[in-house]
C-alpha cells in the first residue's frame, strides 16, 4: 500500500487500530509544530500503517509512508527480539528488511519505542540508516523507557489522537528493554544536529532529533 510514499516505496502491512491507552505527549506536540509551519512534507511512520495517522498527517496537507517496524523485529528476529539480535544470519535479515527508502526521502520520521528493543551493534546499524533516508533538518522522535528497574515492557503500537494526545495499543508479549539513559542516546544519534529530551509521568523519556 502507498500512502504519498516517495516513489519506489512501499508501506507494510497495516496492524490494528484499537483503541489504546490515550497518553499526552510533549515531544510529539512540538513534532507537530513542524507539520504546521510547513506543506508538502514527507513523514515515515514506523508503527505500521493506522488509518488513524495516515488521517492526521495527510489532513495536514503532507504525505506519509508507513513501515512496520515491529512486525519486521517479529519476521526477523523471533518472539525474543533480544535473543534474535544475537543471531547474526537474523541481525543481517532484519537489516536487509528495514529502511530500504532512498536517501534524504524524509523530513519527519515517527519511530515510537520501537528502538529500545535493540541493543548495539544492530541499534547503531539502524540509526546509520535512519539518519540515512531523512532530509537535512528532518525531525525524529523516538520513545525510550525511563525506568532502570523494569526489565520487560510490553510492545506496542502508536495512533494519533490530535497533536498533543496519542493511543499506546498494545501488540504482542512483553519484551526485556535495553537501558538508555541520556548520554547513550545522545551518542546513539551523535551524528545529527541536536537532541532534545522530554521526561514524562508514564517513565518515557522522549527523544526530539533534528538531522
Amino acid at each position: 500500500m502507498k500512502f504519498g510514499a516517495p516513489k519506489g516505496t512501499v508501506a507494510k502491512v497495516a496492524s490494528s487500530d484499537g483503541q489504546g491507552v490515550p497518553r499526552q505527549s510533549s515531544g510529539f506536540e512540538q513534532f507537530c509544530g513542524m507539520l504546521k509551519a510547513s506543506d508538502g512534507l514527507s513523514v515515515l511512520d514506523l508503527s505500521g500503517a493506522s488509518q488513524a495517522n495516515i488521517s492526521f498527517v495527510t489532513g495536514l496537507g503532507h504525505r506519509i509512508s508507513s513501515d512496520d517496524f515491529v512486525g519486521n523485529m517479529l519476521q526477523a528476529l523471533g518472539d525474543d527480539f533480544s535473543e534474535g539480535q544475537q543471531t547474526q544470519a537474523k541481525a543481517a535479515r532484519f537489516l536487509e528488511q528495514v529502511l530500504t527508502f532512498p536517501s534524504a526521502s524524509f523530513d519527519g520520521a515517527l519511530v515510537w519505542d520501537a528502538f529500545q528493543f535493540l541493543s548495539s551493534p544492530l541499534i547503531n546499524q539502524t540509526v546509520e540508516k535512519l539518519l540515512r533516508v531523512m532530509r537535512p533538518g528532518g525531525l525524529i522522535l523516538a520513545f525510550f523507557n525511563a525506568n532502570e528497574k523494569i526489565k520487560e515492557i510490553p510492545v506496542s503500537s502508536y495512533r494519533i489522537q490530535d497533536s498533543k494526545t496519542l493511543r499506546q495499543v498494545p501488540r504482542g508479549a512483553p519484551q526485556r528493554v535495553q537501558n538508555f539513559n541520556n548520554r547513550t542516546i545522545e551518542k546513539l544519534f551523535d551524528a545529527s544536529s541536536s537532541v532534545k529530551f522530554f521526561l514524562t509521568r508514564d517513565h518515557l523519556r522522549e527523544v526530539l532529533v533534528r538531522r
